[in-house]
């Protein structure tokens, strides 16, 4: 039965978790952090890249989460799993839940990174203990 929910997992929730977080995001924004969210939206990612990047080197963990996410899914950028997984740890260890979901998940499926479950374990655990219900529904399933 695992093996049909780690199919599920990685065939609807990984996607459906990237479209979720990047679409909706923390709700109290910066305004700058709010034009590179937005700008990221509608697609102009020389505008998301510019306003992002800046905020993620002050240490914005929102904007390293979203400049991970556009590593990752070369969006504006070549597809880089190194950067994107640089950008969403230093969002995950400056307390992002999405970025410690999105790290547990990376290493629960070996996207990007080599597959470790008690890395992937200790980083859905982070997410869960910070409210994130998906990380929480993760971990009750991989506990089966």
């Amino acid at each position: 039965m695992s093996f049909n929910i780690g199919i599920i997992m990685k065939q609807f929730l990984f996607p459906a978790f990237f479209l979720c977080s990047f679409l909706l995001g923390s709700m109290v924004q910066a305004a700058d952090l709010g034009k590179g969210k937005a700008a990221l939206v509608k697609g102009d990612y020389a505008t998301a890249l510019t306003e992002l990047r800046s905020l993620a080197e002050q240490g914005d963990s929102t904007a390293q989460y979203y400049l991970g996410i556009m590593y990752k899914e070369g969006q504006g950028v070549a597809v880089d799993d190194t950067l994107s997984h640089q950008w969403l740890t230093k969002s995950a260890e400056n307390g992002d839940a999405q970025a410690q979901m999105m790290l547990g998940m990376m290493y629960h499926f070996g996207s990007g990174v080599e597959e470790n479950m008690a890395t992937a374990r200790k980083w859905y655990q982070l997410a869960a203990d910070q409210g994130l219900e998906e990380a929480q529904t993760v971990l009750a399933i991989i506990a089966e």
